[in-house]
């Protein structure tokens, strides 16, 4: 059976809430002013260099030796070989993994973009960060195609270590970020490590941070070797591709790639983890919802780190309304097969339960149960839906 509450439309909080980023979207291009050097993007073509960003997206810079694509399509005719952005008609494509074997030079070659707030986050409070993404396999091998003048061997490949650095004042866009790597590593407050496959649609990713500085500023990239960074090849295939690569000249190398496109950046105050909403929830609608971003990475069924900020509410709750009974159903889209969907969705139930068990709650207070594809919120026909239909599902009764 299907229950459709008022409450649903809390699940909205993400995208009505203010977001501090500086044109997440961008589609706002930085004024001409006199005297400053300002090159046009064109339509439906890749950037040839760090001024295309730069100068074209308010908010955002590059490093010089990297080339994000800012990559705008034709307001009237669009573009053929591109899909339309999450929001407006523009997004940014970057590489995310190629490895020093298959290139140039003695680093890999990522590229990141810093975006800036629109003001200081405040210290000690929690904000959500998410993006939206898509791997394309031909954009990175059109991209790779355009930069080479000759045909050479291009390997598109998925990969994790998707990470967000959050900092108090600017990059300085003269510095080889990649090279410094090697030896005065960054590391991101936040990072996906699990590889990202939308299978060529839109898909958002969400993080929870809890703010220790006044942070202003934010890059966003692949701060990791690619030694270590998770791809879809076998290890074996991948071992052997690295020593033939080191031993070819550059145009018989076989050039590996993760390619995505990226939209519609957002930092936002986390309004959710409120106790009020959630005991509203459950005492008016005797439900509450917690989408899968809050609680798990895509496909997986391991708690993030974030979600004990969700959770720990929950418990309290419980606490304090000790007569109250609780079955956490897990519940996923109609993507993958059935039987591995009802797993992924008991594995998730049985997460949530584990965690109240392990933090005090009574036994007999919880009972949990998977109920796979079955009970969809939202026809699984756009991301969007499949979305709403990823969750876990709380709802009570008094014993």
């Amino acid at each position: 059976m299907r229950f459709l509450c008022p409450f649903f439309l809390l699940l909205t909080h993400l995208t009505t809430a203010q977001n501090y980023v500086t044109n997440g979207s961008f589609e706002r291009e930085l004024p001409r002013k006199a005297g400053v050097w300002k090159v046009d993007v064109e339509t439906c073509q890749f950037s040839k260099s760090s001024v295309f960003f730069t100068t074209n997206a308010q908010g955002w810079l590059t490093y010089d030796v990297m080339t994000p694509d800012l990559l705008v399509l034709d307001t009237l005719h669009g573009c053929p070989r591109l899909p339309k952005p999450v929001k407006g008609n523009r997004m940014v494509g970057l590489i995310m993994y190629h490895p020093f074997q298959d290139g140039q030079f003695s680093f890999d070659y990522h590229e990141l973009i810093q975006g800036s707030l629109g003001k200081p986050l405040e210290k000690g409070k929690t904000y959500r960060v998410s993006f939206w993404t898509r791997s394309d396999d031909s954009l990175g091998v059109g991209h790779l195609n355009e930069i080479y003048s000759q045909p050479t061997s291009i390997r598109p490949v998925h990969c994790g270590n998707f990470g967000f650095y959050f900092s108090t004042g600017p990059i300085t866009t003269r510095e080889n970020f990649m090279e410094s790597q090697l030896d005065f590593a960054v590391q991101p407050q936040l990072n996906l490590e699990a590889i990202v496959e939308t299978s060529s649609e839109w898909r958002q990713y969400n993080f929870t941070l809890r703010a220790d500085q006044p942070y202003q500023y934010f890059l966003f990239g692949n701060f990791f070797s690619d030694a270590v960074t998770k791809i879809n090849m076998g290890d074996e295939e991948r071992m052997q591709l690295d020593i033939k690569n080191t031993e070819r000249d550059f145009w018989h190398k076989t050039k590996r790639i993760a390619y995505y496109l990226f939209d519609d950046f957002r930092v936002a105050l986390d309004t959710s983890t409120s106790t009020l909403v959630l005991e509203k929830a459950l005492r008016e609608n005797q439900r509450y919802t917690f989408s899968e971003a809050v609680l798990f990475d895509f496909g997986q069924a391991n708690l993030r780190a974030g979600a004990q900020t969700e959770l720990a509410n929950l418990r309290q709750f419980l606490q304090k309304n000790s007569n109250l009974h609780l079955e956490i159903g897990g519940h996923t889209d109609n993507i993958g097969g059935t039987a591995a969907n009802q797993r992924l969705s008991e594995q998730r139930a049985q997460a949530v339960y584990d965690y109240l068990i392990q933090h005090q709650i009574a036994k007999n207070q919880l009972s949990w149960r998977g109920y796979g594809e079955t009970v969809p919120l939202a026809p699984n026909d756009t991301e969007a839906n499949r979305q709403k239909n990823r969750r876990v599902e709380i709802k009570g009764n008094k014993q």
